[in-house]
């Protein structure tokens, strides 16, 4: 079902590369997050919002694949998809695209709907749904 939601420009910077000469992993869930953050921003549903509301969207697993080295100061572009939304869950992919078009990186995330106060599972808002359903904007 993968839809684009979201395209988040990086330009790689000193912090985010090891001493191999490439951007360190955990830098790439690092700058997902940021990404995910921005989207969020981008359509009025910022972290601080959700995180003052009924609901919660933790990350309940993830896991990324590294195809091909980053670079010091390379400009990257973190494109955001939906891969499945359900009733109280939903799976992000996100992929880090040079320049020329080459999949660096590909990471996903799946969400889990949590009732703040209860810690458990509870539908999606219909505002959330509806921002991971309208795709690009």
């Amino acid at each position: 079902m993968a839809s684009l939601l979201f395209n988040y420009p990086l330009t790689t910077r000193m912090h985010d590369i090891d001493a191999a000469g490439v951007m360190f992993f955990a830098r790439f869930f690092y700058h997902i997050h940021d990404a995910y953050e921005e989207f969020l921003n981008h359509h009025g549903q910022s972290i601080k919002h959700i995180l003052s509301s009924e609901i919660i969207l933790p990350i309940s697993h993830t896991e990324a694949d590294f195809k091909a080295p980053v670079f010091l100061n390379e400009t990257i572009h973190i494109e955001i998809s939906l891969q499945k939304i359900a009733v109280d869950n939903f799976i992000l992919n996100y992929q880090f695209i040079d320049s020329s078009g080459k999949i660096r990186a590909a990471v996903q995330t799946h969400h889990v709907c949590l009732n703040s106060n209860s810690k458990q599972r509870q539908t999606l808002p219909e505002a959330i749904h509806q921002l991971l359903t309208k795709g690009v904007n």
